[in-house]
Formats: C-alpha cells, structure tokens, sequence
C-alpha cells in the first residue's frame, strides 16, 4: 500500500446514522455485519469505543432478545490481553446495542488482501495470540462461533479477536427464520454446517482455517460460491498446497472432520508460543515487531489516526450532482429483459451476493433531492437493461467525461427489494413481503399486485409475461403483463429427479421464450453427495418442461442462453468444464476443460463475435471459440481480487469485467480491459470496494465501488478523472430511456429523470 493511500480507521456518518447511542456520542462509522452496524463513538469521559447497533429486522425478531441478553452476559465474563473487551450495553432499547473498547486496528482479511501471504514466523506469532484469545474466551464458557479474517485485528502488541459470542444470538435468530446455515464459509466447521452442536472445537477449526489463509493467501477449502466451499469442508480434505512445512502439521490437526481429534487450546499456545521474533530468539508482541514489514506500517499508520473531533454530517463538503432543469443527453436500454441476478432463494442460501441497501432520508426538499441522486448513481444503469448480450456499443472512446444528474419524478411506497424491471411502460418490482407488484412507469400509480401464499421471487419479464420462482416451493409463475393475473405455474416436481426434492434455484434466466434454470436438490438419504443439480428448460408460453439435464457434482449459479445455445459452468468427478448445450434439446454441443480443480466456477459469461468470454471463481478470464469450444486465450489479472463478476461487457474491441472477492466477501477489487483478439491487458483499476460495472457512454466505461465513489474510465486507456463521492449505498435500479426506477432504501420506489452536463 503506497504512502498516498493511508489505510483508513473509520468513514464519515452517513444520511439515517445515530448522533447519540445511550450515553455515546457516535463520530464515525467503522462497517458493517451480520448483527448490525459498528459505529465508532467517544464515550462520556472522552474513551475511543466501538458502539455495535442492531439490524432492525432482528430487534423485532421474538426469539432475538433473550438471546442477546445472554449472550451479552457471558461476553461481559470474557477477559484476555487479545480480546476486546465487552464494556457496555442496552439490551432492553428500542434497538439493543452494545460498546466494546475500540481496537483501531487493521483486519487480517484486508492486511491478506492488501500485501498476500504471511512468513511463516508471523503466522505463528498470529496464531499463539489467537489461541490465548480463545482460551479466555472458552474459559468464560463462550463458544465465538464466527471466527473469520474480518473479526480478527492487528495492532502492534498482538492479534484482537472482536464479536466473539455475541453472533451466536442472531445467527440462532437467522436460523429460525430461514432454516439456513449462518456464518463464513470456510471457517464454519463440518458439524455446524450439518446441523451438530459447536463447542470449543469449532473455533479450533476456525484457527486452522485462518492459519492457511494468511500462510497462503488462499482459503483452506477453495474459492467460489459459498455451497461449493461448504462442500468441501465436509466431504473433502483442505487444500494445504504453499503451507510452510513447519505449520502442516498442527493445521492438519486443526482441521480435522472429527471434533475430538483436533488439538485443544492449550496444546495450541504451547505449540504456537515459541514463535522466534525480529527481537530475540522467542518473539514478544512488541513494536509491531511480530507483523510483516508492510502490515507494521499500515497498522502504526492506523493507531496515529486521531479520533475525529465532531460528528461528522452526512456528505458534508462532497461534490454531489445538482438538479438540472432539462436533460442534455439520455441513456438507453433494451426493454423486457431479466434482471441479471440469482433468485430470492439463491440470496437466502448464500448462494450469491447480497448488497444491503441504504435508508435515505425522506424527499420533500431540494437537499434530500440531491442526496437522493447521490445514492442512486452507482447503479443507475446497472444489470442487463443497460447491456445488448455482449453488442458492440457505439461511441467514440475519447469523449469528454459528462456529470450524471438525476432529477426527481415520484415516490411510491412498495417495501420493494432488488432491482426492478422496466417493460412495456411499467415498472415490476418485488415486495419483502413476497407479493409481486407492477405500477405505471409515468405516474407511479399500481397497477396490479400478484401475491403468491409464501412469497415468490421476480426472475424476469420476457414476451408479455412476468416469471417468478415461489420462495419455498420452487413453483415458477407465469403472470400477464398488463393484467397480473397468472397465466401458468409449474411446480418444482416438473424438473426433479425421482428420489431427490427441490432444494433451491441458482440461477434464472429467461431468453428467446424459454425459461432455462439451475437448480440444486436434496439428494437420497443414502447418498454420500452433499447436493444433486440439474439444468432445466421451460416452455415460457406454456410452463412446459422441455428438457432436464441432470448434473451429479454441481453447476454454477452464471447462465447465458444466446443464439440457440446455452452456456452453463458444470463441475464433474474430475475437474471443472464450461459446456455448451443446444438450447432446444439440452444436448451437449461441446465441452471445455476450464480447471483441473474440481468446484472452479464460472462466475460471468458474455458472447460477442463468435467468442465465449467466461470469467472464473479462480480469476481466469478464458476466451473460447463458440463454435468449436477451443481455447483462444486465458488472461490472469496481476491483482488481489480473484473472482470475476457480472456483467462482462465487450465493446470495441475491449473486453470490460471487474474482478472481487471470492465467494462473495465484501472487499476490494479491480475494473479491468483486455483486449478481445488477444487477451493482452490495456488497464486496470483498483477500488477500494467491490467494483460494479453500469454501462457505456461517450466512450467511457461507468462503475462504482462499495465505498460510494462513481468512476468513469476511457474504455482504451482506462484515464479516469477523480471519481464522484456519493453515499455508500447501492441501491438496485432499472433504466429505460432517460427514466430511471430504483429502490431508495427507504421502503418507497423512487422515479427519476437522467441527464448528463458538461462539466
């Protein structure tokens, strides 16, 4: 990391953020989690303190109180020298928090990502930390259950282990409600992912996974979609490949499929303890001494980070976009497309990633109006409305860059979640409470509303009718445009195989009349395989099944359907292929070797000009002829992200993709070019968060990153003026012409008015 990119302790409050959390007075934001957002906050008598507040939806859960106030009680009893400790709290508040003592530390997952693998002495020095912080931890009979890269800080004088316990409450809460496996996949040892009970063994599961990752820069069990890694943690052995020889051994242990097999904590301080420092022949945690040399300097970096003065108000001194009067250009779009994206189930199950959206302030005045334009933009011309299947875009590469405004059209109140999809004058969104809505795209009047008992999930609108997927029954629904009243539905029993039942559909598209899925099922009790899959194809006129192809070991969650033939990821016995099937008969046309491992996913696929572009789970971006399935080129970008993400997107002879964290973690990433004859790379660049790629214009490739910057790069040269500061949200949006319909965040659907200025 450069001098002139510090690593940053905490970001400014943001529109919606608390001032005051009981007696703390809240001056910053430190992220995110499972339970709820960390704030960082002064307490009365001036003490630097991470203040943890609740997810709403878990407040309201019935179950989730008694069960914070318990796990609260026996966070407070932990006590060590590499843990932080649990300093207050309000169980009983409208919204339940807590305080613990703030660690400004930097994350093991970003010191990995930002400077690669350990040596083998400070992995050592990692782990006897991390053992002594699990033995105070077990010692006051709490179990962390969700030991990760995230919840694990560097400061000079040793690890910080953070969360410990307190996740169990709301996972115990998610598992209520969804029935699913909650926490990190890869660290989740084999008994939690099916179901046993977790003791203190689980966590030494956890420190093993985390001494691989940090000695190799790799997870234990792979990368890719969180299924795949829970896999094989349960059935295969971990992949141990650039593990010193010297930490093979206790690691193994560690990660045992048997509990009673893995080594205890205090076996594990004994062994890891006699790590020799840069100091002296045993290593004291002194001076940052025990870091690697570029992680010391990022971690002292961070501890001289003052604490900031006031509280900060939200977008205060940043740039925003400002209204105009009337539109000097438009974006345009293809009509009566899918939503590129997987189904509400597939969320549910981790199967692919989830973006939190952001409450906004409520509308009513102009600064609200321009807050509001602000969220918007990172994907105002997000998803498949904005792409042609991979068609060449017109514009000449050296336009001058343009301001993005958006003007304020309506509201409409629709509790509505993901993006939604523009056709025919209306705009289709999907409700939290499982009911399918269509409203008027110039007034924002409702139009009809499709509500399925159990909910369903919108995939898409293709020829007049809007498909969904029931949320617990994997019945796909056909319903009439203009009407919403259901013209078929299909149960889930019309593609699965005798013996398996229904588990949850990957991925949903919808293309030239057809509906094609990828679907998971729960295999025969007396099989040893974790899940059966299958590829289906659907008749969208009539719900029809036209063909099935089963699939033993698993398929991937990316899908395309162009030109009669549709290209799907499929892992086999051996290795991973990317095939080509015939779009009418499910019969294979060709198969491509795509990794020698078995579990490599295909994570993004696009086709122009005869050539299949597919992006990996491994970070390979593989060119192959569409017609015969040989290999033209592999490209390996030279980053730290490693997944390629959706869309892919070729134009002039530029093939445009952005690359993140496997298996979805929230992280940074990379915006790459590559050239589409060769594979040569023209450009990369870097973003702080996961980068999302929106559209063309001028010549100019539009994408935003987590962190709530818009960036707009020369599609040739990748020259990019200082990015656009925008508020961290992301909400999901559709555009169609120069209007765009997204959901604010704020429970209502917003319409706005696009127009680019010069600047």
């Amino acid at each position: 990391m450069s001098e002139e990119e510090p690593v940053q302790a905490f970001t400014p409050l943001e529109t919606g953020d608390p001032v005051r959390v009981g007696p703390y007075r809240i001056v910053g934001r430190l992220g995110s989690g499972g339970m709820g957002r960390v704030y960082l906050a002064r307490s009365p008598g001036g003490r630097a303190t991470a203040v943890k507040v609740v997810h709403d939806e878990l407040a309201e859960a019935p179950s989730f109180r008694a069960r914070f106030r318990r796990e609260v009680a026996a966070a407070r009893r932990v006590k060590g020298p590499f843990t932080a400790p649990l300093v207050d709290a309000d169980t009983d508040a409208d919204v339940p928090w807590l305080a613990t003592a703030h660690v400004p530390g930097l994350s093991l997952g970003a010191a990995v990502a930002a400077h690669g693998a350990w040596p083998e002495r400070s992995v050592r020095a990692l782990g006897s930390g991390l053992a002594e912080a699990l033995g105070a931890i077990h010692r006051a009979e709490v179990v962390h259950r969700d030991l990760k890269p995230s919840n694990v800080l560097l400061v000079p004088d040793g690890p910080r282990v953070i969360d410990f316990g307190i996740s169990v409450a709301a996972d115990d809460t998610k598992l209520t409600t969804t029935g699913a496996v909650v926490g990190s996949p890869g660290y989740l040892p084999p008994e939690q992912l099916v179901g046993r009970e977790v003791g203190p063994a689980g966590d030494v599961f956890a420190l093993g996974a985390l001494l691989v990752y940090t000695a190799t820069g790799t997870g234990a069990f792979g990368g890719g979609p969180a299924y795949g890694i829970t896999y094989r943690v349960v059935h295969e052995e971990p992949d141990l490949e650039g593990l010193p020889g010297g930490l093979a051994d206790v690691v193994t242990r560690c990660l045992a499929k048997d509990p009673l097999r893995r080594p205890g904590v205090p076996e594990l301080i004994e062994e890891l303890g006699g790590w020799e420092g840069a100091d002296g022949p045993r290593g004291t945690f002194t001076g940052a001494t025990w870091l690697p040399a570029p992680v010391a300097a990022d971690v002292t970096a961070l501890r001289a980070d003052p604490l900031p003065e006031e509280a900060a108000t939200a977008l205060a001194g940043t740039d925003l976009p400002t209204v105009a009067e009337t539109p000097t250009a438009v974006a345009t779009a293809r009509l009566e497309v899918a939503p590129a994206g997987p189904s509400f189930l597939a969320r549910r199950r981790g199967a692919a990633r989830q973006r939190r959206l952001t409450v906004l302030a409520a509308a009513g005045t102009l600064v609200v109006l321009v807050v509001v334009a602000g969220l918007l933009l990172p994907r105002v011309f997000s998803g498949a409305s904005g792409w042609d299947d991979g068609a060449e875009s017109a514009g000449g590469p050296t336009a001058v860059a343009k301001q993005l405004v958006v003007r304020d059209l309506w509201s409409r109140e629709t509790e509505s979640v993901g993006r939604p999809v523009v056709a025919s004058g209306k705009v289709v969104v999907e409700g939290q409470d499982g009911a399918l809505r269509a409203v008027d795209g110039t007034s924002g009047d409702t139009v009809w509303t499709y509500d399925e008992p159990g909910g369903a999930s919108l995939e898409g609108v293709t020829d007049g009718r809007v498909v969904a997927s029931g949320r617990e029954n994997g019945t796909i629904h056909a319903v009439d445009l203009d009407s919403g009243k259901q013209i078929w539905s299909v149960g889930a029993e019309a593609h699965t195989a005798p013996g398996t039942r229904w588990n949850l559909y990957l991925r949903v598209v919808l293309a030239a009349g057809t509906v094609y899925v990828n679907a998971m099922y729960d295999p025969p009790e007396d099989s040893e395989l974790y899940g059966q899959y299958a590829v289906s194809a659907l008749d969208a006129a009539t719900g029809r099944l036209k063909w099935t192809r089963p699939v033993a070991y698993g398929v991937s969650d990316a899908l395309a359907a162009v030109d009669g033939v549709v290209y799907c990821g499929i892992w086999e016995k051996d290795a991973s292929y990317f095939y080509a099937l015939d779009a009418e008969t499910g019969d294979q046309l060709w198969r491509y070797h795509m990794s020698a491992q078995r579990g490599t996913e295909a994570t993004a696929i696009t086709v122009s000009g005869g050539t299949v572009y597919v992006g990996d789970s491994r970070g390979v971006l593989h060119a192959v002829d569409a017609r015969r399935g040989t290999r033209l080129w592999t490209h390996e970008p030279d980053a730290g992200s490693v997944e390629w993400l959706e869309p892919l997107v070729v134009t002039e002879g530029v093939v445009l993709g952005g690359t993140g964290e496997p298996g979805g973690t929230s992280g940074p990433g990379d915006m790459h070019a590559i050239a589409a004859d060769s594979g040569e790379p023209l450009w990369t660049e870097s973003t702080e968060g996961e980068p999302r790629l929106h559209t063309l214009l001028d010549g100019s490739v539009l994408f935003s990153s987590e962190t709530g910057t818009l960036h707009a790069a020369d599609v040739r040269t990748g020259d990019s003026p200082a990015p656009t500061p925008l508020s961290s949200g992301d909400p999901d949006a559709a555009v169609a012409g120069d209007r765009v319909y997204f959901d604010g965040g704020d429970g209502r659907l917003h319409a706005g008015r696009i127009s680019l200025t010069e600047r």
